[in-house]
């Protein structure tokens, strides 16, 4: 028997940094930056194509959802038998994710307020204001459409996120990879269901498109992954299949599209087997990227590790925190004093998004080395101890 055919003895050790997994990330917030900033609504001709493009840019939330699911459930995985696994963990997470969150939400619902300099399109709504500081801005926001300003209301798949963040940590506490990857399978099964069920009872597609149950597929095949790679025998049949992988993943990103207009954002098709086509194409991919960044050289799949895209990836969670508050807040504003607020052009659609992109990078990579920076230097102090090193440092 060929060695690339042995089951290693042991689960794979992935590298705590994969190079290729930051270009997927890069990817998925250049997807969505364009798409929250378009101003075209209506198009036709060569525009139309331009705008269906700039609409499916979406998508690049799903691949954050499979993202996330991957790397959390790696980090539980790996810190299963930790002493300190809850601790180190959401004190972790606390500091990745609540200073830039709460920091905009200071200045957005406090600050600009109090100095009379929110623009006048501005809407104040206590509740949904409520939702965002508590988190549940997923589940109140497509119940209450048109209330609250639009400037936060991105902050929707965050609220998802920090659920799952929540949530999933007691789910697999002490859990065997093989019994993670089980559960991951039937929650990606029942997610599909539910959204089937909403459907059919007429739920509107903003509740189905934000609510934590009807998405959850996504962050549960990238558990699904990530657990993966802790089975031996599993782990050893994808490092040596990646590109094989990325077919299938490409076989299932197609079909997908195939059944649902392009994954048209209201598509029903989309609401049911679109967002599990995504699902299920992003996984296969993110499972290859880490196979690959497992083995060295990454072949074709080694253009995702271009130091450009890695300097996104490293900027992404700013960027999508900043970019719509600056869109509405400075953006819109802008346009309105230059007389194109109402313009429908390419023109001026592409050098808004170009430019907008771009300062919501430059931003954001502001925001990460003078504020964020010195909240994640502290996460080393947090990071999980060993039973051993923890019995070490009791003595």
């Amino acid at each position: 028997m060929s060695p690339s055919n042995t089951a290693p003895a042991h689960p794979v050790s992935l590298p705590a940094r994969l190079p290729t997994l930051d270009g997927l990330r890069a990817i998925a917030i250049l997807l969505v930056v364009p798409h929250n900033l378009n101003l075209m609504v209506t198009s036709s001709g060569v525009a139309y194509l331009f705008v269906a493009a700039l609409d499916r840019g979406w998508i690049g939330v799903q691949l954050f959802f499979v993202l996330s699911g991957f790397l959390i459930t790696g980090i539980l995985l790996d810190a299963r038998d930790s002493p300190d696994y809850y601790r180190s963990f959401f004190v972790r997470r606390v500091l990745r994710i609540f200073p830039l969150y709460y920091a905009t939400l200071l200045v957005v619902f406090v600050l600009l307020p109090a100095l009379g300099l929110l623009p006048a399109s501005f809407k104040r709504d206590s509740m949904v204001e409520l939702s965002y500081w508590a988190y549940f801005s997923n589940w109140y926001g497509p119940l209450h459409q048109g209330q609250g300003p639009e400037s936060a209301s991105h902050f929707w798949s965050l609220a998802v996120e920090e659920q799952f963040y929540l949530l999933w940590p007691f789910v697999i506490h002490r859990r065997s990879a093989a019994w993670v990857l089980r559960l991951c399978l039937a929650i990606a099964v029942t997610g599909l269901w539910l959204r089937v069920v909403m459907l059919g009872m007429g739920t509107p597609t903003q509740a189905i498109y934000q609510f934590l149950v009807t998405r959850m597929d996504a962050l549960a095949l990238g558990g699904a992954a990530a657990a993966a790679f802790r089975i031996p025998s599993v782990a050893s049949w994808a490092l040596n299949r990646r590109y094989f992988m990325v077919g299938l993943s490409l076989l299932s990103l197609v079909a997908g599209a195939a059944i649902s207009r392009g994954y048209s954002f209201s598509d029903p098709m989309t609401l049911s087997l679109g967002y599990t086509f995504l699902a299920i194409a992003f996984a296969l991919l993110v499972a290859a990227g880490a196979a690959a960044d497992h083995s060295g050289p990454a072949g074709w799949l080694g253009a995702l590790r271009w130091s450009f895209l890695r300097r996104v990836a490293k900027y992404s969670y700013a960027m999508y925190v900043l970019s719509v508050p600056l869109h509405f807040l400075v953006g819109k504003p802008v346009l309105s004093a230059l007389g194109l607020a109402s313009s429908n052009s390419i023109i001026v659609d592409l050098t808004y998004i170009i430019v907008g992109t771009a300062l919501s990078f430059l931003a954001a990579a502001a925001s990460f080395h003078l504020f964020e920076v010195h909240f994640l230097d502290l996460k080393e102090r947090f990071a999980p101890s060993t039973p051993e090193s923890a019995a070490s440092r009791g003595k």
